[in-house]
């Protein structure tokens, strides 16, 4: 029989006997058998057998371990009872090991803290806990301790290491300890139905910040008898449960603090307490191992009991996991590729192996990546020998990482001061936000949200010949900026076919096919037609009295071309024409007499122009090789007239001529190195709206920023400040990302729409904030949530359409050669993967890394041993991360 059927019988005997039931718990015994408890006021004045037949009437073959039928009166006096339950869920080795392999925790259900948008309620609980020993389980606790209390956080460490307690001797109160003080006297005082004043418990560790420690107690022969008497495994199966009801002090009023954070220094191996510890009251498990093949299967073991476990807040809140992170330590300080190959690589991919259930069966959020919550330390001398953890707190910052770690997990105090206004407007100002994610050539109202940095300013410059760049880093931005700004002159040449506007003479890819056939049959070079084509456009652009060239050219040139076709008709005719490249030349220097102030000669569309295939490709370096010869020919010639090129830095690294190191000083390399510019960008666009701009000014109270916010110049973000910068953002998405490595979203997005070469595309950041504003809007309905205008979960739930989309511009827009690497990716699945899974293509894979497709996991340059794929790429592959770092 099961337990509801017990149950059910026990209330039919009691039934028929007219007997009330006051309580009836069944619980199966851990070994064998059942636990029954029946309370009723109607067992009075009867023998204990009398009460035993009625009950069990029906239930004889049961094999009973415990059995108490009791009336109201005598349960006061009789102790705990059992728990009424299945134990499904007790947090013990053997049953949550069993869990781990039955199957009966559905990882479809597995949800973390860090997956919520709302905050845990404080204190946050961080178990520290190694299956092996030598690891520095303890001392990463005590430096992760003082880490966080430095930054103004309240921290409280309790050693829970019982058999070998030795936290406050860490920290330098191992002297401070008295008799009858620390954690065994409490747990068996809370045991006992005592209330302790936990008070005279707790040792604070530092005279300066908020760090506290409750001591195992003084290890002395009492010590050891008083410990003895302890047996974790009943406090799971009866009323009371003095671990609980310890988290549950520890986190009320009636400690003279409120802690932030609780670290529980776990005891090594596989206790009866620690179980508890990890299995129930860990918001966070943090593992530590040293990568040794001994440790790989138990702790793999440990990570898939946490999956099937649930915390103690699943009472109170939706079902929660216990969040894994892992501490590698300590590994030989060794930037040696073969120390990293087998201790931090091994790593890696145990935790992905251990992971597996994850990545498979879960798609509900951004897959974990396995190097956001795993952190190395490396083996410090000093530290290692050391009697208690030092206060230079250089020593500290291997330990950093960790206390991010929980520190994401606590709002910010700016997060914690919401402007008032915000619930009201959210819906109005998620109206309002437009992110214009399409390319340049198409986005609307343009110069109000072009963003211009020290770098752009320098690109903008007339002696500035040369814009290389990336895709997507903002080279057509720039040539749609000079197009645009009423204060420079300029005259296109050639542009984007989306930006051809009402210029015959811009030539599409069937056209240079006709004038490369033209150079071909006449001899002549492509400089001869860029001197034409510079010429025809300034003769077809000029404002006011045109120049006129030699009547040798005047002659052919007749009525001006209106389409594509009389413009390749007229360079047929042209070409043929003795000393044409003379007479071009002339022509242009007439142009640059009569200039009255300078005039960029714009060129962009170099790269899409000339079209996709082979032969378009080799016509396109011919092409624009001729193109830069003719510019370190002719430029400083020019007066009035100056080059400006917009060049992607693929080809431009491909293209071989004369003189190049001639744009050594007059070329700039578009590259968003500092964040904040980046973040401007999107910063720039959400100011378009008046109710996000009115938030902004009623929660930022700086001067400088108020008084621009006010006023009606569209060019003030330029001018923000970082810190001005990463306020608006934090505003706009929110600070943290909870679930990443990364404790702020900022550095979230800067990591993941980074590509191989850690480039990162302007365009990829605006589709991610108007996918996530999409998502939000519909999220939004369901699932209120107030603190921003779009939540930190948007944009992990968006990053997968992001990288469809950039994957595909790339290969479709772009890159077509690289088709046949995608597919073979497609068909590894898993990333990083091995050099000789495609070594058949090895001239892709150079020009994959080139473009940011790809780039070295292991191994180097000359010597790949593994590959991997950046985030904004993977999705869109169908690809997923197996252990990639």
């Amino acid at each position: 029989m099961n337990h509801s059927e017990i149950k059910q019988r026990i209330h039919q005997n009691m039934s028929r006997a007219a007997l009330e039931i006051t309580e009836l718990r069944v619980q199966p015994d851990p070994f064998l058998g059942w636990r029954i408890a029946v309370i009723s006021p109607g067992f009075d004045h009867k023998f204990q057998e009398e009460r035993k037949n009625i009950v069990l009437e029906g239930l004889e073959e049961l094999t009973i371990q415990w059995l108490d039928l009791l009336t109201p009166e005598e349960q006061q006096w009789a102790g705990p009872l059992p728990i009424d339950s299945t134990l499904e869920n007790v947090p013990f080795w053997p049953e949550a090991l069993a869990r781990s392999r039955s199957g009966s925790s559905n990882p479809e259900a597995i949800l973390f803290p860090s997956d919520l948008d709302e905050d845990l309620d404080r204190p946050i609980v961080a178990t520290f806990y190694s299956l092996r020993g030598g690891v520095g389980r303890s001392t990463a606790l005590a430096y992760t301790a003082r880490i966080l209390a430095s930054r103004g956080r309240t921290v409280l460490c309790v050693d829970m290491d019982l058999e070998a307690p030795g936290l406050a001797a860490l920290f330098g109160k191992e002297d401070e300890v008295k008799d009858q003080q620390g954690l065994v006297f409490v747990l068996l005082s809370l045991e006992q139905g005592e209330e302790p004043d936990i008070r005279n418990h707790i040792l604070r560790v530092s005279e300066t910040d908020e760090i506290y420690c409750i001591p195992a107690g003084l290890p002395n022969a009492n010590y050891a008898r008083l410990l003895s008497f302890m047996e974790p495994g009943a406090w799971y199966r009866e009323d009371r449960n003095p671990l609980r009801e310890l988290i549950q002090i520890l986190s009320s009023d009636r400690l003279p603090f409120k802690p932030d954070v609780i670290l529980l220094d776990a005891r090594t191996g596989m206790t009866p307490l620690n179980g508890p510890l990890l299995f129930d009251l860990a918001d966070l498990a943090i593992i530590v191992f040293f990568p040794h093949p001994q440790a790989q299967r138990g702790t793999g073991e440990l990570v898939r009991a946490l999956l099937a476990a649930e915390t103690r807040r699943t009472e109170t809140e939706q079902r929660l996991t216990p969040e894994p992170r892992f501490i590698v330590s300590p590994i030989p300080a060794s930037k040696a590729p073969e120390v990293v190959e087998r201790y931090q690589h091994r790593a890696i991919e145990w935790i992905g192996e251990w992971l597996s259930i994850l990545r498979d069966k879960q798609s509900r959020s951004e897959p974990i990546k396995e190097s956001d919550i795993t952190h190395f330390i490396p083996y410090r001398e000093e530290i290692a020998t050391s009697d208690k953890i030092l206060s230079n707190q250089e020593t500290w910052r291997d330990f950093e990482p960790v206390a991010e770690w929980l520190e994401r997990f606590i709002p910010t105090a700016s997060e914690e001061e919401l402007p008032d206004s915000l619930p009201d407007s959210k819906g109005q100002i998620l109206q309002e936000l437009e992110f214009s994610a399409g390319t340049a050539e198409y986005q609307d109202n343009f110069l109000e949200t072009f963003v211009e940095t020290q770098l752009v300013n320098r690109a903008l410059k007339p002696n500035i010949v040369l814009i290389r760049g990336r895709k997507g880093t903002g080279k057509t931005a720039i040539f749609r900026r000079l197009l645009e700004d009423s204060k420079q002159d300029s005259i296109v040449v050639l542009s984007p076919s989306p930006l051809k506007g009402d210029r015959p003479w811009v030539i599409n890819s069937e056209g240079f096919k006709a004038i490369d056939e033209a150079l071909e049959t006449t001899g002549k070079s492509w400089r001869d037609f860029w001197l034409l084509q510079t010429c025809l456009a300034c003769h077809l652009s000029w404002r006011g009295e045109k120049p006129q060239p030699d009547d040798a050219v005047s002659q052919v040139l007749g009525t001006d071309p209106t389409n594509e076709l009389e413009l390749v008709r007229w360079f047929q005719n042209l070409l043929p024409q003795s000393q044409i490249g003379l007479l071009a030349r002339d022509w242009l220097t007439r142009f640059d007499g009569a200039a009255q102030s300078t005039i960029l000669l714009l060129f962009d569309g170099l790269d899409t122009g000339f079209g996709n295939t082979q032969a378009d490709r080799e016509r396109r370096t011919k092409a624009i090789e001729g193109l830069l010869s003719l510019i370190t020919d002719l430029g400083d010639n020019m007066k009035n007239l100056k080059f400006k090129v917009l060049l992607r830095e693929d080809i431009w690294r491909s293209l071989r001529f004369d003189n190049k190191s001639h744009f050594f000083g007059r070329s700039v390399v578009l590259e968003w190195r500092e964040r904040s510019d980046f973040f401007k960008v999107i910063i720039k666009q959400a100011l378009k709206s008046d109710r996000f701009k009115g938030l902004v000014v009623d929660s930022i109270q700086q001067g400088s920023l108020l008084s621009n916010l006010s006023s009606s110049s569209d060019a003030f973000s330029d001018y923000l400040s970082e810190s001005q910068v990463f306020e608006i953002w934090n505003l706009l998405v929110g600070e943290r990302m909870k679930g990443g490595k990364s404790a702020f979203t900022r550095n979230w997005v800067w990591k993941r729409i980074a590509d191989g070469s850690n480039n990162h595309s302007p365009r990829a950041l605006l589709q991610l904030f108007a996918e996530a504003k999409d998502w939000e809007i519909n999220e939004q309905e369901r699932n209120p949530y107030q603190k921003t205008i779009i939540r930190p979960r948007a944009l992990s739930s968006s990053l997968e359409k992001v990288s469809e989309k950039a994957l595909d511009a790339l290969i479709n827009e772009e890159f077509s050669e690289l088709q046949e690497l995608i597919d073979c990716l497609k068909g590894i699945g898993r990333s990083p993967f091995y050099a000789t899974d495609v070594s058949e293509l090895y001239d892709e894979l150079s020009f994959a890394r080139e473009v940011g497709l790809l780039s070295i996991y292991e191994g180097t340059k000359d010597d790949v041993k593994r590959y991997k794929v950046p985030d904004l790429y993977l999705s869109g592959i169908g690809m997923t991360r197996k252990g990639q770092a």
